[in-house]
């Protein structure tokens, strides 16, 4: 490995446990992505923070090596969105822009997710058009808020559409993650964030500074999942952002 290469941070932005419809907890996780060499990791599970900060209170505890960002998956009128670094969950079902505005009170970063994918819900080409010249005057300033754009996610209605991502970014010039969407343990790591430095405050400035780049690795194949895995995750994806929305309403 080059010197250049061992300068670089590994993340993947974009992962889910048993809190929501994962199908792995956050020991499992945190050691899959220390086999694939990932120092940061964060879990996004949908609409809700239960899970990633299981997740961290296992990674404090075992003083694992893989470092977790509090995130959760934000279902918006429009799409999804990520939110990292943030504490507590986001309100699901507002506009795009008052979800990235919620993000950013609470100091997180907004990460359009999996977009112009058809299924899960995305927002599209001209919904990021629409939000990039709403949100851009929100976006000067010494030390603005961070809003970036998922450009590798390995699932296939958002690989099939990466390439138009990636072009329409040219006019975007939006700061570009990678994240696996893992479901499932063999998943972490087939998409990263790569950036200078290590740790989740160097991809932080990394980030707000449009330096880092997103790329695809292996995605495992059916076999290696498991039919009978696949079908019982698809069933779990059915409920979790009820259950979710479900647990916040209880006094």
């Amino acid at each position: 490995m080059s010197a250049d290469n061992e300068s670089m941070g590994r993340a993947d932005l974009q992962i889910h446990t048993d809190a929501s419809d994962g199908m792995d907890d956050a020991r499992t996780v945190l050691d899959a992505a220390h086999r694939r060499s990932l120092d940061v990791i964060a879990v996004t599970d949908h609409d809700q923070t239960r899970g990633a900060h299981e997740a961290r209170d296992v990674a404090v505890r075992s003083n694992h090596p893989v470092e977790v960002i509090i995130g959760s998956e934000v279902s918006s009128r429009q799409g999804h969105i990520l939110a990292l670094w943030i504490d507590s969950p986001i309100a699901a079902f507002k506009s795009a822009e008052a979800t990235i505005e919620a993000i950013w009170r609470q100091g997180g970063a907004a990460i359009i997710a999996h977009p112009a994918a058809i299924v899960p819900f995305a927002l599209n080409i001209g919904d990021i058009d629409r939000l990039v010249a709403t949100m851009s005057p929100e976006l000067s300033g010494d030390h603005p808020p961070i809003l970036a754009v998922e450009t590798a996610n390995p699932i296939p209605s958002a690989r099939w559409r990466r390439q138009s991502i990636i072009s329409a970014n040219q006019r975007w010039r939006l700061p570009t993650t990678g994240g696996s969407d893992a479901h499932f343990h063999e998943q972490v790591g087939a998409g990263i964030t790569r950036y200078q430095g290590r740790g989740a405050q160097a991809l932080r400035e990394a980030l707000r500074s449009n330096q880092t780049s997103a790329e695809l690795d292996n995605y495992p194949s059916l076999r290696d999942i498991g039919a009978g895995r696949l079908l019982r995750q698809q069933w779990r994806g059915m409920t979790a952002t009820p259950k979710a929305l479900l647990a916040r309403r209880r006094p």
